[in-house]
């Protein structure tokens, strides 16, 4: 694997880790109103979908590119 590629791969991580992080404080918190907390909630599982399917194309093209 490059180091290129190593990069991208672990910076994916960090940001998923980052949202999970957020994810877990929107739904621990008492704070602002409950659909704000639901919406926010969505935003971030979006986000965290959107960077799990990025790393599963990333995994992809690192197996394609292996063989």
């Amino acid at each position: 694997m490059t180091r290129l590629i190593e990069i991208i791969n672990n910076t994916l991580v960090v940001k998923k880790q980052i949202l999970e992080q957020e994810l877990e404080e929107i739904i621990n918190t008492k704070e602002n109103k409950v659909q704000g907390r639901v919406d926010e909630g969505i935003r971030i599982l979006e986000e965290i979908t959107k960077i799990a399917e990025t790393t599963k194309t990333l995994e992809t093209y690192i197996n394609n590119n292996n063989k």
